[in-house]
């Protein structure tokens, strides 16, 4: 019994070091792929007041930038936000999509546009014979929606999505 309740630990603890890009892939900066370095690390917002544009901006980022375990690396490129007025939080309908949020505190709706930028390893592309300086593929993200949130813990999350245009290669990545 032990050793199944060990197993089911560990695998857990694998498919969540998958899922959240921790380990050694979120360590790595974007230079393999000549690009600028992911942003990976949310900067701590504790303020009561809604965060600022720039802020939404830095933490939508955090939650969408990754490095893959298929070597690919994905950056949020020409990215615009704005911040709506406040509502109430809708308590349970909403924890699976704004994970540690207060349900007491107000929730602030969001919307703008971004275009993905998914990097491939430009040492692939030398073999296949691509051109390694035109590794990236944009995909724009035209009608955003999604909101900010104050989590359990005392600091602000925002993410958001939408629907996808049409993917274009042969990109240069990001600076």
């Amino acid at each position: 019994m032990r050793s199944a309740i060990r197993i089911a630990g560990l695998v857990a603890g694998a498919v969540s070091m998958a899922l959240t890009s921790t380990g050694s892939f979120a360590a790595e900066g974007g230079a393999r792929w000549g690009a600028r370095d992911p942003v990976t690390v949310c900067r701590e917002i504790t303020t009561a007041a809604p965060p600022a544009e720039e802020d939404i901006a830095n933490l939508v980022r955090c939650e969408k930038e990754t490095i893959t375990a298929s070597d690919e690396l994905w950056l949020v490129d020409d990215l615009s936000v704005q911040i709506g007025a406040s509502r109430p939080h809708l308590g349970v309908n909403e924890l699976l999509t704004m994970p540690d949020s207060d349900t007491a505190k107000e929730v602030y709706p969001i919307r703008g546009s971004w275009t993905w930028a998914v990097c491939r390893d430009p040492q692939a592309l030398t073999i296949s014979g691509e051109d390694p300086t035109k590794n990236c593929t944009r995909t724009p993200i035209a009608r955003a929606e999604g909101a900010c949130w104050m989590t359990t813990f005392g600091s602000w999350r925002c993410n958001m999505t939408g629907p996808t245009g049409a993917a274009e290669k042969g990109f240069a990545p990001p600076q």
